[in-house]
Parts: structure tokens; C-alpha cells; sequence
């Protein structure tokens, strides 16, 4: 599973949208939609994107533990 793949199936599960999760983040929507779409793989607000979606930002970038916070 690649970073856009969780980071998709997690805010889906937290039933957010793109746009919540970018004014959680203090992103663009269309931001979210190029990390959700493969083109930034390496994003630099991965620690806020973490906090907003509730789970561990290894989690986020490598698939490492789960997708809850430790």
C-alpha cells in the first residue's frame, strides 16, 4: 500500500473530506488530492497530516505499526 492509498482509505474512514482535511492540515484541497493521487509522495506537512488523521506518521509514509497512534 502506498502513502496515497492510506492516506485516502484513513480520512475516508474518519468520513472527511478532502477539503477538511486540508483546513486541518493548513493545505490546499488540491494538495491533498496530488498526495491521494500519487503525485507528491514525500509530502512536507506529513507530521499535520498525521495529527488530523489520528494516526502515527510512520504509519503514513511506510505502512510501519498500525494506523492508530502509539
Amino acid at each position: 500500500m502506498t502513502l496515497a492509498t492510506r492516506v485516502k482509505e484513513r480520512r475516508k474512514e474518519l468520513k472527511m473530506t478532502q477539503v477538511t482535511l486540508a483546513e486541518l492540515t493548513g493545505v490546499s484541497q488540491q494538495a491533498i488530492n496530488r498526495i491521494e493521487s500519487g503525485v507528491i509522495s514525500r509530502p512536507r506537512y506529513l507530521l499535520e497530516m498525521s495529527v488530523a488523521l489520528d494516526c502515527d506518521p510512520n504509519w503514513l509514509l511506510h505502512g510501519l505499526q498500525n494506523d492508530k497512534k502509539a
